[in-house]
């Protein structure tokens, strides 16, 4: 089940309505896109945003209505006087939404982020000397052990090296822990769950999720499903209700599984964290936080991208001529009103 979900525990994301936003428009591809294509462009984005988007009632609501409508408003019109391409305007409403899981590839880092907030944008390193955001394995004390965990992303951090990390820890003769996840923007979620018998003290329960079930996110559920049973229960949930929003699991709280473990447990753990993190590793600290009595978090509040997870894979437009793939979540957790903030 976690090769498909990421299981959430918290409802991470507080909403707050800007009260102006600068709609200004650039229209870099208008030379080979007619208006019209322009506009059947930004139409189907919008349609998949409204429909598919496990986020838009979240982000969308009584509070925001009036500005979304006026943003959408007034990127019709600068199409349709050639201010503006499709593509861009999908980009610039998309990006209002400051959710680190939906976007669209533009092509280059500066095209695609270029309306990204400065929340979500990555925070270099510079001012930080001598660190490196390089996994490491290590003694830091007679008394300390430090794992630094740059990414989950079974290349610069694998599972041959969590499972190194560990053993070299118990037998490094440390009692006490540090799990440096700064710069780590997530991954999979499989390879930390390794660490979980460590931080362990008592059982805890996270929040499962939900799906919207629009027709293309049911036909992406039905491709996967030949290799995620998962996806099949979902897709035969929703042939008995018809709801547009499936909870995957019976409950909406579920008991975090930790697997087995003969090492030794530190007397002391410390997550050291940064802007930088994405859900991966949100999703480790809110378990650890559940089921431990020993870890604190130390560093600058993160992200908070938890809250609309996972995309179903890159969609395009349907003009021929140029396409810009995009990150569509199809799934939100289930929400409660709490925040993890590091200490």
């Amino acid at each position: 089940m976690k090769n498909l979900i990421a299981y959430l525990s918290f409802f991470l994301v507080v909403v707050e309505a800007v009260a102006q936003v600068n709609v200004t428009g650039t229209n870099p591809h208008n030379s080979l896109l007619s208006v019209d294509q322009n506009i059947e462009d930004f139409n189907f984005a919008l349609k998949e945003l409204e429909t598919s988007y496990a986020g838009f009632d979240t982000y969308v609501n009584d509070s925001t209505r009036q500005e979304y409508d006026s943003i959408v408003s007034t990127l019709r019109q600068q199409i349709g006087t050639n201010e503006r391409s499709g593509s861009d305007a999908a980009l610039f409403l998309y990006s209002w939404f400051d959710d680190g899981h939906l976007g669209m590839d533009m092509g280059s880092f500066r095209e695609t982020g270029k309306y990204m907030s400065d929340r979500r944008k990555f925070q270099t390193y510079d001012i930080i000397h001598p660190y490196l955001p390089e996994p490491l394995s290590k003694p830091a004390t007679s008394k300390t052990y430090l794992m630094r965990l740059p990414e989950f992303d079974n290349e610069t951090v694998t599972p041959e090296f969590v499972e190194n990390a560990i053993r070299d820890y118990n037998s490094s003769g440390c009692e006490n822990l540090i799990i440096d996840l700064r710069s780590n923007g997530g991954g999979d979620e499989r390879l930390w769950h390794p660490l979980l018998p460590m931080l362990y003290d008592h059982p805890g329960t996270t929040k499962s999720v939900e799906f919207r079930m629009s027709k293309n996110n049911i036909e992406y559920l039905k491709q996967a499903a030949t290799e995620f049973p998962e996806a099949q229960m979902i897709l035969d949930k929703y042939k008995k209700t018809h709801k547009e929003f499936i909870l995957l699991t019976d409950k909406e709280d579920i008991e975090i599984e930790v697997p087995k473990y003969d090492g030794k447990k530190p007397r002391r753990i410390a997550f050291i964290i940064d802007a930088n993190n994405g859900s991966a590793t949100e999703e480790l600290l809110i378990q650890a936080k559940a089921i431990s009595d020993r870890t604190i978090i130390y560093g600058k509040e993160n992200t908070g991208v938890v809250l609309i997870a996972h995309q179903s894979g890159n969609r395009h437009c349907p003009i021929v001529d140029i396409r810009f793939p995009y990150q569509l979540p199809d799934r939100a957790d289930c929400p409660i009103t709490a925040l993890i903030k590091p200490v």
